[in-house]
């Protein structure tokens, strides 16, 4: 194809140069070890996902309702004949994030797998249904017993479909830069070094250099975490009360003139784990910011403040009242007004432009999402990957600033190990910086805004007792809806990402808990995160049509909770299955998202669900169609089953305050150690239903802090 740097066909696979004995293949993964036969068996796993079509296939490739005008036929088929087990390159990453990714007990679920796979007889026969091994079975075989997995009645077996699907497709697209031009997808944003970012200036930032001589430094205040919660508190703890304060964020800063928006540069660079945590069921992957600035920094623009009635659930079921004073609402509008939230100068793109056009046809409330953009136009659908021309008004663009210009200090690529106490009281954190440099914070307070996932789990590592830490995670579960537009291009990762939102199904059960639609930020990795996999032909079939792509996302305000534990290394992991009450609302949002689709002319739409195929829009009233009324009630009577593909790009609820003894007391002082803050979005009481961009202000209203 291309640049050969870049080509998935770049190196030769090994694995036939290896001799045929139980040694290990090397693998760049420290904990996952594989001998000859297991290794065999993980690249057959990633041909079943992503490989060689036949000739058959190929033609049904070429022939499809696939948008391939100025597409040369020989493109297509070569793209089809792809095999990304014959990358070594391909391989060993594929080693090293499976060692990254997933949890303790699902890598020793994955190798438990490869050892069944690797061997003949009655060992992997309840895998396969064959007395092969996995390898020495073809693509049509192998493509069929993987697509079982996905609906299989075994959690085990639905997990592993789901972590290896995610990942072999998600890994594949985030970096198949040869592949691009035949989807239409232009790679990190080809306006990245015009005018746009070479008119801006941006803030400076120096951090505190950790030695090996370091072994201890003291501050008034130290404060554990960048994103909304650490660079709010940190500004108004330096300008209020003249303390010396630091801030220590485990991520790093990622300048703007470092700002890739290469897919593969930027999850590494800017997210958890690199691109996602799986929860312990692996029915829900996690977006995390990691990074200074935190979610702000990779945050779609979207600014929308609590609705009311989730104040006065706050106020009503757990005392909260502060939350419908006035001067919250005052702090709501200080906050908007740095943020430079607001209405102006929004241009829907196409797939923002399809939703508002499709609620209108269907009769369906739409609205304008504010956004944290100072009135500025941002047509930046790379925002994902930072904001490049720094027109996003996210912390380090301004309270992180403000921050600076108050004298805080601040230290990156330092994980706070645990909180240190004395009689009850804080006095300081113990921290490891690049990875290996011990020392200690000494401060008379210190405030824990790591998110919430990490600030359970500090607080677990550091040995606080209240057996409530963790509990109560909220996630706002994300499922995806799409249509296919033959005639029109979509580009779903180009304009300004979330601009609209249908709110008509946020009350699905009386209480104000249900489903918002929006549109969410889809670049060629993002698809298969989103959209189930069915087969190699259809996978490749659907990142053909990428540019004719519509996805709608479902975000529900979950009733229902999970938690946040720590396994044997003090490291998070997330428990959290979607409710029966909560996948009532997700499956109202996907049953709205898809009328909304067809409304707007989509000609065929599909969905996150496993074992749901695609519905063909024949009828020139398709939503007076009974064949589309049958495909919306298998969708209901199916519900949300265990592999379909969930997602949280909002984590909540954790260490949640309450005006009575709980977790934290309002001002978000912990009850259990005296000078110990929580201040990020664990503290919420529930989940919020909106974007939490704006959730600075709950922050700011505690005045005790």
């Amino acid at each position: 194809m291309t640049d050969e740097r870049n080509s998935i066909h770049s190196r030769t696979s090994r694995t036939s140069d290896v001799k045929t004995d139980e040694t290990t293949e090397p693998t760049s993964g420290d904990q996952l070890q594989l001998n000859y036969k297991q290794a065999k068996a993980l690249r057959a796993i990633c041909s079943t996902f992503i490989g060689e079509l036949d000739e058959t296939e190929l033609d049904q490739l070429c022939q499809a309702e696939v948008m391939t005008s100025g597409k040369k036929d020989e493109k297509i088929r070569e793209f089809g004949k792809l095999d990304v087990s014959r990358s070594d390159e391909f391989f060993d990453r594929i080693i090293s994030r499976l060692s990254q990714s997933v949890t303790s007990r699902q890598l020793a679920e994955i190798k438990l797998l490869l050892k069944r796979l690797s061997s003949r007889g009655v060992s992997g026969y309840g895998l396969t249904g064959s007395t092969k091994a996995f390898f020495e079975l073809d693509q049509k075989q192998r493509e069929a017993i993987v697509s079982k997995w996905s609906t299989s009645p075994s959690a085990n077996n639905r997990r592993i479909f789901r972590i290896l699907s995610h990942l072999v497709c998600t890994l594949f697209w985030s970096d198949a830069h040869d592949l691009y031009p035949l989807i239409g997808y232009p790679g990190p944003d080809p306006e990245a070094v015009g005018p746009r970012y070479r008119e801006r200036t941006f803030p400076e930032y120096e951090f505190v250099e950790i030695t090996n001589e370091t072994t201890e430094l003291n501050y008034d205040i130290l404060i554990i975490g960048s994103g909304a919660g650490g660079s709010v508190i940190a500004a108004r703890m330096a300008r209020m009360t003249g303390n010396s304060v630091v801030v220590i964020e485990k991520g790093r800063h990622c300048a703007q003139e470092k700002l890739t928006l290469d897919q593969q540069d930027g999850y590494k660079k800017l997210y958890e784990n690199g691109g996602g945590i799986f929860c312990e069921d692996s029915n829900t992957t996690v977006l995390a910011g990691s990074n200074f600035g935190g979610g702000t920094t990779v945050g779609w623009c979207a600014a929308v403040e609590p609705h009311h009635h989730v104040r006065e659930e706050w106020a009503r079921k757990f005392g909260l009242v502060n939350f419908l004073e006035e001067d919250f609402n005052n702090t709501l509008k200080t906050v908007k007004n740095r943020l430079g939230v607001n209405e102006n100068n929004i241009t829907h793109n196409e797939s923002n432009q399809i939703l508002v056009n499709g609620c209108k046809k269907i009769g369906a409330s739409v609205n304008v999402i504010p956004q944290n953009s100072a009135s500025k136009p941002h047509p930046c659908g790379w925002c994902g990957f930072g904001c490049k021309y720094g027109e996003k008004q996210g912390a380090v663009m301004t309270y992180l600033k403000d921050a600076k210009d108050f004298g805080v200090n601040f230290i990156q690529d330092c994980f706070v190990e645990k909180v240190l106490t004395e009689d009850g009281q804080v006095i300081g954190v113990e921290a490891i910086a690049n990875g290996s440099r011990r020392f200690k914070v000494m401060a008379k307070k210190v405030i824990v805004a790591c998110g919430a996932v990490h600030s359970p789990a500090l607080l677990l590592r550091s040995g606080l007792k209240n057996k409530n830490i963790g509990k109560n995670l909220h996630i706002h579960p994300t499922a995806g809806v799409y249509g296919v537009f033959p005639k029109k291009e979509i580009k779903t990762y180009a304009g300004t990402i979330m601009t609209a939102v249908c709110d008509a199904e946020e009350n699905v059960d009386g209480d104000h808990y249900g489903s918002r639609i929006v549109v969410g930020s889809h670049h060629p990795a993002t698809i298969p995160t989103t959209f189930p996999w069915r087969s190699s032909l259809q996978h490749k079939q659907l990142m053909l049509q990428y540019n004719h792509i519509a996805p709608l996302l479902s975000i529900t305000r979950d009733k229902d909770a999970g938690q946040v534990k720590i396994d044997s290394r003090g490291m998070p992991k997330l428990e959290y299955k979607l409710s029966t009450n909560d996948a009532k609302s997700v499956i109202v949002g996907i049953t709205t998202g898809l009328k909304i689709l067809v409304a707007a002319g989509a000609s065929r739409v599909g969905t996150c669900l496993a074992g749901v195929e695609e519905f063909e829009v024949s009828d020139e009233s398709p939503l007076n169609d009974p064949k589309f009324e049958s495909y919306l009630e298998k969708i209901r009577k199916t519900g949300v089953p265990e592999q379909a593909s969930i997602g949280s790009i909002h984590q909540m609820g954790t260490w949640y305050m309450m005006s009575c003894a709980f977790l934290v007391k309002p001002t978000g002082e912990t009850w259990e150690v005296k000078n110990l803050y929580v201040v990020d979005s664990s503290v919420f009481p529930t989940a919020i239903g909106v974007d939490p961009m704006v959730r600075e202000a709950i922050l700011l209203s505690r005045e005790e802090t």
